[in-house]
């Protein structure tokens, strides 16, 4: 699934979209690329804890699949815990691979545990609960 496709599922538009591509999806997971051009869009200074967007974004896409209806009006995150970012990149270009798993569902929204990787190696994870208001 391409960023178009992308744009038709999420609510997130042109450069609030920070994901590229879903690569592989099933009832408990999802998996996509991400770039550090959306992250340096906001300055050289920004913190590589936001990629989080990117994560909640797949987040948002995995509910869209395989949520009642595919419509999405807002996806919001309602909790963000056990951030960790594991190494500071000293350079920021390329894929960035993400990956959410979700370990509860509830009318009201998931919780998932998700994990950017950069070239392999594990840059951030942490849980963020999502809640999806649907159209």
């Amino acid at each position: 699934m391409d960023r178009t496709q992308l744009h038709s599922l999420l609510p997130h538009q042109g450069p609030a979209l920070w994901l590229d591509a879903v690569l592989e999806h099933d009832t408990s997971g999802i998996r996509g690329l991400s770039s550090w051009q959306h992250l340096n869009g906001l300055g050289e200074n920004a913190s590589a804890c936001l990629l989080f967007e990117a994560a909640a974004q797949l987040c948002a896409a995995h509910g869209a699949l395989y949520g009642n209806d595919s419509a999405i009006e807002m996806a919001l995150v309602g909790k963000l815990s056990q951030l960790q970012l594991h190494y500071h990149p000293t350079e920021r270009n390329g894929a960035l691979l993400v990956s959410a798993t979700q370990e509860a569902l509830s009318p009201a929204g998931a919780l998932y545990g998700f994990c950017v990787h950069e070239g392999g190696r594990l840059l951030l994870d942490g849980k963020l609960l999502l809640v999806l208001v649907r159209a």
